[in-house]
């Protein structure tokens, strides 16, 4: 059976998931860049049949002082028994935790689904606060330059792609022609931050990077932050 073929019969909704943990722990090495990086490394803790076991395992970590160098903790809800692109790709939701097993946060936007925004309580952070990214190995002190799109926001997209469809197709379009039509994904449930490098270096985190400083903060580091911000 073709990979295409196999992937328009794929629910994510009912394929079968495992949870993947793995374990982010500061290395011993100095930090860099005038203390905005500090590097880190993984650890793959196992997989398990649901997160409650998962986060069982996270608290037995969190216990043990063998684990005293934890920064966080990360679960993936992973599809299995699919094809090579599916089992690879297929993720149905995101889970962080801070070093004490505290959730941190979580997307239960899965791979290539669509993204219909966050209530309010949800968008933990704010433009201009200071946070901690986990990226590429490290830990990134950065700033908040833009949040994820609100399930308003959203909504309001959706009526774009309605008022669009009816001027294209000159008639009152479908549900399912407006699902299609709406661009929003798993990649949209992000933030904008700014790095510490300036000339306007940013990525865009999942919200599960993200975590608030557990470092003391300079009056350089803050200060420099905050002048991307008002540029």
């Amino acid at each position: 059976m073709a990979e295409e073929t196999y992937l328009e019969k794929v629910n994510l909704g009912v394929m079968k998931t495992v949870f993947a943990l793995e374990r982010c722990y500061l290395k011993k090495n100095r930090m860099r860049e005038h203390g905005f990086i500090k590097p880190v490394g993984f650890n793959h803790m196992g997989y398990f049949s649901t997160r409650k076991k998962a986060e069982k395992f996270i608290r037995q970590c969190v216990a043990d002082s063998y684990y005293s160098d934890t920064y966080a903790f990360f679960i993936t809800e992973r599809g299995v028994d699919g094809v090579r692109f599916t089992t690879r790709f297929a993720c149905k939701s995101y889970y962080s935790y801070m070093a004490d097993g505290t959730l941190n946060d979580y997307s239960d936007v899965g791979s290539m689904a669509r993204y219909y925004g966050r209530t309010p309580d949800r968008i933990h952070f704010q433009v201009g606060d200071i946070v901690e990214m986990v990226a590429y190995g490290e830990i990134q002190l950065c700033i908040v330059a833009g949040t994820p799109r609100t399930m308003e926001d959203c909504q309001k997209y959706q009526e774009l792609c309605a008022e669009r469809l009816r001027k294209y197709l000159h008639r009152e379009p479908t549900k399912r022609e407006i699902v299609l039509d709406y661009p929003l994904d798993d990649t949209d449930d992000t933030y904008s931050v700014l790095l510490h490098y300036g000339d306007g270096a940013h990525e865009h985190p999942s919200p599960i990077s993200l975590f608030k400083p557990t470092r003391k903060i300079t009056k350089v580091q803050r200060e420099l932050l905050l002048s991307l911000i008002q540029k």
